[in-house]
């Protein structure tokens, strides 16, 4: 039941956003009662977590995929191209981009945690499974400074880097990312 919930509301939730989608539409979608849904989330915030943590885990699951068997600075460039590629490709994560930024940094006084902090440990991990050597402290400040700078791109996308290009971002991660990573 879980599961045909939250496949509801992330439907729900790219079709009219976090902010206009309620939890009568998500039941609806769902084939459920409203209370059978608020048996299963509290509220429709409980919900949005639940569909930001399993959209967040299936995106960290692509990248670690991705470094399989890369060496770190490699790993780096491609997870790197491939995260931006993907924030593009996932449609509710696109839709959170373009229009309900501060779902995705955590800024204001969303109870959303940031998923740039919260997915630092989880990007380190990948790193240090590709063979990055650096103590654990200077791992996790390298692997938030490139989620901070992803997510700086992915909020102002017009710059001097086309993040659309695939090799001009995959240059910027070897010029400018990698060399961090040892």
């Amino acid at each position: 039941m879980t599961t045909a919930i939250l496949d509801a509301a992330q439907q729900v939730f790219e079709q009219y956003g976090a902010r206009r989608a309620n939890v009568e539409d998500v039941a609806r979608a769902a084939g459920i009662s409203r209370s059978t849904l608020y048996r299963a989330y509290p509220n429709k915030e409980a919900l949005l977590d639940a569909v930001l943590m399993r959209q967040l885990g299936d995106f960290l699951g692509e990248l670690d995929r991705v470094a399989s068997g890369l060496p770190p600075r490699d790993a780096v460039v491609e997870c790197f191209a491939r995260g931006m590629a993907l924030t593009r490709e996932i449609p509710l994560l696109a839709r959170l981009v373009e229009t309900e930024p501060e779902i995705i940094t955590g800024a204001g006084a969303s109870s959303h945690s940031s998923l740039v902090l919260g997915t630092a440990d989880q990007v380190a991990r990948t790193l240090r499974r590709s063979g990055a050597t650096m103590p654990d402290d200077e791992l996790h400040v390298v692997a938030e400074l490139m989620l901070r700078l992803a997510y700086t791109y992915l909020l102002n996308p017009h710059g001097n880097l086309d993040m659309t290009d695939e090799q001009a971002v995959r240059e910027y991660a070897a010029r400018y990312l990698a060399p961090l990573v040892h």
